[in-house]
């Protein structure tokens, strides 16, 4: 597997704990109409919970479905155990590469009447943990918004919430 794909979720992951860190537990948890009533914590458990269905997919040996997260409340509305939960995440993505590198990508989807339509797609685990990164970034940057807009003392790194292709084009890289 791509070696390089696994460092930047580690890293991902780190950003997002390293923000919780610095937050308030009312912070993590407050209800922010910027967001349509939704959270940072909220946000943290929708990232924490991808991830988490990629590794056990992967330990397991099934088809990834990101539809059948578990919905922690705790992971939503606890700081310290979101913060808990996202360096045992970190943990587990430093072992993801020894495992097999093809996956089932398993989608449950809707027609327009809501009737169920699920498919099943080959993919890779370096694919499927790309596409949790990108998932990531794209959070990482909705809660960025809502920091700047709400809790604007927060101190953020430059690259929080911004894709590193992004980050390498504003550096003339």
């Amino acid at each position: 597997m791509n070696h390089q794909v696994t460092h930047s979720a580690i890293e991902l992951c780190a950003q997002l704990n390293d923000l919780l860190t610095q937050i308030s537990d009312d912070q993590f948890s407050a209800s922010l109409p910027l967001f349509s009533g939704a959270s940072i914590g909220q946000h943290t458990r929708h990232i924490v919970e991808f991830y988490q269905c990629l590794l056990q997919s992967v330990t397991n040996n099934k088809n990834v479905c990101y539809e059948d997260r578990e919905r922690s409340m705790p992971l939503e509305s606890e700081r310290s155990y979101a913060i808990q939960v996202l360096e045992e995440l970190q943990q587990g993505l430093t072992i993801v590469d020894e495992y097999p590198s093809f996956i089932k990508l398993e989608v449950k989807d809707f027609d327009d009447d809501l009737n169920n339509k699920d498919w099943v797609s080959d993919s890779t685990v370096a694919r499927e943990m790309h596409y949790c990164n990108e998932h990531t970034v794209h959070h990482l940057a909705i809660i960025k918004v809502g920091l700047n807009h709400y809790f604007p003392d927060v101190k953020l790194k430059e690259i929080f919430g911004v894709a590193k292709s992004t980050y390498a084009y504003r550096k003339g890289k």
